[in-house]
């Protein structure tokens, strides 16, 4: 299996989860748009700091890294200006600019593509080439032509299993090219031979479990799924064009992906991962541009995908059945990538939504879609990237507007530090607290079990939680009598899952690791 740049690679279903970076669009290569790094921003956000380009910053969304090793976060976007910014994350001050042949559309990738230890930018534009910046310094270390422009957003991945990253990137000539990271050489490209252009960014998986990466992106009327090694097609679905950016993941539990897309004939589409046949589709009242994010947003145990439409309308949709779960009238077109983090500390995902006639973010609760609050920003709101910007431990927001021509950095009003991460599932690997000694609880791993001990009965609650989040099992809940007790937890995949303890005023929480 390839190399893939994430926190955590799982063995069976490799599925990676954005934590405290976005590197690229969607989070992650599955374009998820779900981030695990809590914010405190429970009321109406303020500006922290914005910049003003020379066009519009009508950009698919930010990569935010430390992009020059200095220990820092950086903010890294593009705009119509031609340019390519990377901003200081705390103040918002240029480090560097990088001024391309024409429009910036692209959201940029980050990571070291090739090899040496430092991170480089790689980003498309609509002068038809692919850039690859050097990360401290904006220097061009490698282009590559296309021939025709470039919209769409790099995506970075050992895709062929040879040890190297490869960048994966569509352009208006109807075609997905695979570069080399080292030198921008094509690997393997394919031509969908349409005459549309890929617009849209393509999202990396093994989708099929084959235990090799495929490339998913869609062209004109057609879902590709492509062999991340030869670039040959392994599957196509036709339905309506393609107008959003897919999504990988697994949002029926059944142990394989699926892959969520929007279309032009006014539906969204749940694709079996292994042949592309059509598990569920969802129809709208106009067509859906937006790119879907998947969690489990409503705490169920279940993943939903949340999607928009330019019926003005956001849907919450089931992840097995594709039926309704909530639906929130925005009053404008939703035609932008949703996204997906619990922002307030409450352990309860909230949902971002960019309105683009009403110049609005709105905040959305993940339980119903009640809102939360509405931020009046300027006209045409685009996608939204969530991520620590100022190291302080709490998310805060980055978007682009064409309005105004801004780069907006928004922040909770406290300038809250150290938020964690959503539902505390990050291992507590510390030594017994004295609340833990004065309480007199002992929690612990034990082979393949969990073990309690308790000097009184006390109620317990104790699930077990996949790295996402999303509740695999009720290990137990109710009072347990005093003395010790082992748990086996029912986990059949490999993969990295946490067993959460919670008592009155104790929580604790173990990672174990299946191989």
């Amino acid at each position: 299996m390839g190399i893939i740049l994430s926190l955590f690679i799982f063995q069976v279903i490799p599925v990676t989860y954005a934590d405290t970076t976005w590197t690229m669009y969607g989070g992650n290569l599955e374009n998820t748009h779900f981030q695990r790094t809590r914010g405190a921003i429970s009321t109406e956000p303020i500006v922290k700091w914005s910049y003003v380009t020379e066009d519009r910053v009508e950009a698919h969304g930010a990569a935010v890294a430390d992009v020059d090793g200095d220990g820092n976060m950086e903010v890294v976007i593009g705009s119509e200006d031609h340019k390519v910014y990377c901003l200081n994350g705390v103040t918002g001050v240029v480090e560097w600019s990088y001024t391309t042949g024409y429009d910036v559309y692209s959201s940029p990738a980050v990571a070291d593509v090739d090899g040496d230890n430092a991170m480089e930018v790689v980003i498309g534009s609509a002068d038809s080439t692919v850039y690859c910046l050097n990360g401290v310094t904006g220097g061009v270390k490698w282009t590559r032509k296309t021939k025709d422009g470039i919209v769409s957003s790099p995506s970075i991945a050992d895709v062929d299993g040879d040890g190297n990253m490869e960048v994966v990137i569509g352009s208006n000539d109807s075609k997905v090219y695979c570069l080399n990271g080292v030198t921008g050489v094509v690997e393997w490209s394919y031509n969908t031979g349409t005459g549309n252009s890929v617009h849209y960014s393509s999202a990396v998986a093994d989708v099929d479990g084959d235990g090799n990466m495929e490339v998913v992106f869609g062209c004109g009327a057609t879902v590709y799924c492509l062999n991340g090694v030869t670039g040959g097609v392994e599957w196509s679905y036709t339905s309506g064009g393609v107008y959003s950016f897919p999504a990988i993941a697994d949002v029926d539990s059944d142990n394989t992906l699926e892959v969520i897309v929007g279309t032009s004939d006014n539906k969204v589409y749940c694709l079996n991962g292994v042949t592309g046949l059509v598990k569920w589709s969802y129809k709208t009242g106009f067509l859906v541009e937006s790119s879907p994010a998947i969690a489990d947003v409503d705490g169920d145990g279940n993943m939903e995908v949340v999607v928009g439409s330019n019926d003005s309308k956001v849907y919450c949709l089931n992840g097995v059945t594709g039926g309704v779960k909530w639906s929130y009238d925005t009053g404008g077109w939703v035609h932008r990538g949703i996204s997906v983090a619990d922002l307030d500390m409450d352990n309860i995902l909230e949902i971002l939504v960019p309105i683009q006639t009403d110049s609005l973010l709105t905040c959305l609760n993940g339980e119903d879609g009640s809102v939360l609050w509405i931020k009046k920003l300027a006209r045409d709101v685009h996608d939204i990237t969530i991520a620590d910007i100022d190291n302080d431990g709490c998310v805060e927001l980055i978007v682009g507007t064409a309005g105004e021509h801004k780069i907006w950095a928004l922040d909770d009003v406290g300038n809250q530090s150290g938020c964690g991460s959503y539902l505390d599932i990050e291992e507590d690997s510390s030594p017994s607290s004295q609340n833990d000694r004065e309480l007199g609880i002992e929690f612990k791993t034990m082979g393949k079990g969990v073990y309690l001990f308790t000097p009184n009965a006390i109620p317990v609650d104790i699930k077990l939680y996949d790295v996402c989040g999303r509740l695999q099992q009720t290990i137990y809940k109710g009072v347990l009598t005093k003395g010790g007790h082992t748990f086996m937890p029912d986990i059949k995949n490999s993969g990295i899952y946490f067993t959460v303890l919670q008592s009155h005023n104790f929580k604790k929480s173990l990672k174990i690791i299946r191989f």
